[in-house]
């Protein structure tokens, strides 16, 4: 009884074996046992800006800018400037440069050089003077007591660097460096990619700068009596290039000015019956820049405009002011010693003006 219950229970787990043992078959993995994917991007160079920018503006000079008159014996003063009608003369001096209209001066009109790029630059400015067997170039503008000898001195002046010497040779050299200034450039979206171009509104007095020009004297107890005497003439030229590291050239001073209220650079004059006057402005810069000149006044009378009634002009595009010659006569008529030049500027900056005769 019992072999036959055991039989039974054996039966059993031998079914059960099987069933298991069919289950197992019937799951049993299908496909490959391994797999791979790819995906492919391309690539967008968003483009390149060069930030080193080389832009510097070189002056332009005239015929007359290093022109000048000899006058050791003080022919001109000795004679009230009769054979120069209009023209005044600066006091105590004998060599003249034209520096402004009908006003002549020791010192040449100044010439400007201005960094309008990011990269620092050595600027060379050099002059010479032709070689000349009636003439003696002076390494100086001071003379002896007992010197007698025909002489000129002709000093180049650069920034703020003492003057040098001129002569034949090459002595007549300076150079010095020029700061850029990358804080007037942004980066710009254009049709074709990207730019670094100057900001919108950048004053001309946000750029470092510099003016140079020539100065000059002659020996007052030289003897000029050669016949046929002929001054010197002189040949200046300037050039820059981008500022190495090793360079040795003084860096001037930056003197970058974003904003800059409105001055006048010459405010005594010497007037002269019948003649013009011309004054030269600036209008500034930036948000204490002006427009324009608003009025040009009497110095106790604001309410008496010049300006408005026409005996006194304002020229745009060259910057200046001309006081006509009927206005010029009758300050010094009425002894009336200076006018006040006042700008539309916020602050209504106004600039006094002083007159001799």
């Amino acid at each position: 009884m019992q072999n036959q219950k055991f039989k039974k229970m054996l039966a059993g787990m031998l079914t059960s074996t099987m069933v298991l043992g069919m289950g197992t078959t019937v799951f049993a993995q299908t496909g490959t046992a391994t797999g791979t994917g790819t995906g492919t991007g391309t690539g967008d160079f968003e483009g390149h800006v060069d930030k080193e920018v080389v832009a510097v503006t070189l002056p332009t000079a005239t015929s007359a800018t290093f022109s000048y008159k000899m006058d050791p014996e003080g022919l001109i003063a000795a004679t009230q400037g009769t054979k120069h009608p209009g023209a005044t003369f600066e006091e105590g001096k004998n060599v003249y440069f034209l520096s402004s209209a009908n006003t002549w001066t020791s010192e040449s009109e100044k010439l400007k050089v201005v960094n309008k790029g990011t990269v620092d630059v050595d600027v060379t400015v050099s002059a010479k003077t032709a070689a000349n067997a009636d003439l003696a170039m002076s390494a100086t503008d001071s003379f002896a007591a007992d010197d007698d000898a025909a002489k000129l001195y002709l000093g180049l002046k650069v920034a703020d660097k003492t003057a040098v010497a001129v002569d034949t040779g090459e002595t007549g050299k300076l150079t010095v460096g020029l700061k850029g200034n990358e804080d007037n450039y942004e980066i710009a979206a254009i049709d074709s990619g990207y730019a670094y171009n100057t900001k919108a509104g950048v004053p001309d007095t946000a750029w470092n700068s510099f003016e140079f020009g020539l100065t000059g004297a002659c020996n007052p107890k030289g003897d000029y009596s050669k016949a046929g005497l002929a001054a010197s003439n002189v040949t200046v030229t300037w050039s820059y290039a981008v500022r190495e590291d090793d360079s040795t050239a003084d860096m001037l001073t930056e003197n970058a000015v974003s904003d800059a209220a409105p001055s006048i650079g010459t405010t005594t004059y010497t007037l002269t019956m019948d003649t013009p006057l011309d004054v030269n402005v600036n209008l500034g810069a930036g948000n204490l820049g002006a427009t324009t000149v608003s009025k040009v006044t009497h110095p106790t009378a604001d309410s008496l405009d010049y300006l408005a009634t026409g005996m006194v002009t304002y020229d745009a595009t060259n910057k200046k002011i001309t006081l006509a010659a009927d206005l010029v006569s009758g300050l010094i008529s009425n002894n009336v010693s200076g006018l006040k030049v006042v700008f539309d500027d916020d602050a209504g900056t106004s600039v006094p003006l002083t007159f001799t005769w």
